[in-house]
């Protein structure tokens, strides 16, 4: 068998792989042995023709795709290990030329770890941004303390208002009839939240309870394929009125919220935790701002199929986060009118950003050769059980057994991160 690179474009490689039939021939009969059972030949019970039998009546290529699947495997293995590639993306096969007499070469199409050309990474400039909090801003966090302790009351004797948190029964029709999931019994919603299709809310301020009211909405473009664009009626019926009691705004009230004896110490808390949070912000944001730099500093080419598995990973982390919640994926995606693919799209720009900046980490962990300490290992596995001895002593008997790789791959990327940011200078 040989197998060599014939040539690349970009950071996709096509490898050629020659061997004889002879060397074919154990795979073939082993997939003979396995595949079998499946075809029946008159004068035979199944499972029992002769291999050449099956080959005359089928054709004589009958087991070459499950022989061709079985050698694969090690043979693109041992391929990639010798020739010193890096892949990133599974191989895609296909027969070039397939005769009995010269053989068969066989192409694999695969994507590899890109190349990264590194652009000045130290010393970015960066604009610090300053930072005040102003009173508006403490109002506006004093009335969201107020309206999380608001009571809510049932309203009598007047029409619904934006901020009512509205009870009422609904049932959506298009061209006449009715539509799947356009229905629901007792629904709460608080007018004016954003929450419904655009032109919902505001079509139920000034109704009564008990009142009945046709609502003619149309659905936004980017909704599932079976409802976006179109027109739909819904017929309303309000049961329940009821709006929030705000508390009143005393050093009672500062007291149940906060360890504060007064309305204007709970005031100047309020400033200390919005300045500290803003400046957290603005710290990150900075971080975030000399990262991007040095991305844009760097030359690379991202393979598509990087960015795709990126996306899968960050829609499988979604869909862990959306089950811990008692929701999945598919619930979600219907909720917000999108299909699978439509869904993923808003992930694309991150899991690009992703890419690239763990690319970029990488080549400069790789040129500054960063020392990896047994310190550093403790350190890190500290910071990764949170103090918890059991999970420490698992993770590390676990990062043990492959001699630290990926926690010290993981260190790494750390301390390239840290050198980009320690070393930026404020832009004048």
């Amino acid at each position: 068998m040989e197998y060599k690179e014939r040539n690349r474009e970009k950071n996709t490689a096509v490898l050629e792989y020659r061997f004889s039939m002879e060397e074919m021939e154990p795979f073939i009969q082993k997939a003979y042995l396995k595949k079998r059972g499946e075809f029946a030949l008159a004068g035979f019970r199944k499972g029992k023709a002769p291999r050449k039998l099956l080959e005359m009546h089928y054709g004589e290529d009958l087991f070459y795709d499950e022989a061709l699947n079985a050698m694969i495997p090690d043979m693109y293995d041992r391929s990639i290990e010798e020739l010193d590639l890096h892949p990133v993306s599974q191989p895609r096969f296909e027969i070039e030329k397939l005769d009995k007499e010269e053989g068969i070469v066989l192409l694999g199409t695969v994507d590899l770890y890109p190349q990264v050309t590194l652009g000045e990474y130290k010393g970015l400039k960066v604009a610090a941004k300053p930072v005040e909090v102003t009173e508006e801003e403490i109002d506006a966090a004093i009335e969201d303390e107020r309206s999380k302790n608001a009571r809510i009351i049932p309203v009598e004797g007047r029409k619904t208002k934006e901020g009512d948190v509205v009870i009422f029964d609904f049932e959506g029709f298009l061209e006449g009839e009715p539509f799947e999931g356009g229905s629901a019994q007792d629904f709460e919603l608080t007018l004016g939240s954003g929450h419904f299709i655009p032109g919902f809310e505001e079509q139920m301020l000034e109704m009564d309870a008990g009142e009945e009211r046709d609502i003619v909405v149309t659905f936004p473009e980017e909704y599932t394929e079976e409802l976006a664009g179109k027109e739909a009626t819904f017929k309303v019926k309000v049961k329940e009125i009821k709006e929030k009691e705000l508390p009143e705004l005393d050093d009672e009230f500062a007291k149940d919220v906060s360890e504060e004896d007064t309305l204007e110490a709970y005031r100047e808390s309020l400033r200390a935790s919005i300045l500290e949070e803003k400046e957290k912000f603005a710290k990150s944001e900075r971080e975030a701002e000399v990262l991007e730099k040095a991305i844009e500093n760097m030359e690379v080419d991202i393979p598509q199929s990087m960015i795709d598995h990126e996306v899968e990973h960050l829609t499988m982390m979604m869909d862990y986060q959306l089950r811990m919640q008692g929701m999945d994926l598919e619930s979600y995606s219907q909720m917000m009118g999108l299909d699978s693919e439509r869904f993923k799209e808003p992930f694309i720009p991150q899991a690009k950003k992703n890419i690239q900046e763990t690319l970029l980490l990488s080549e400069i962990a790789k040129q500054e050769a960063f020392e990896i300490t047994q310190e550093d290992i403790d350190k890190r596995l500290d910071e990764l059980s949170a103090g918890d001895e059991k999970r420490r002593d698992s993770l590390k008997k676990q990062h043990e057994r492959n001699e630290y790789s990926a926690l010290k791959e993981d260190i790494s990327l750390r301390k390239a991160r840290e050198l980009i940011l320690e070393t930026m200078e404020d832009e004048s």
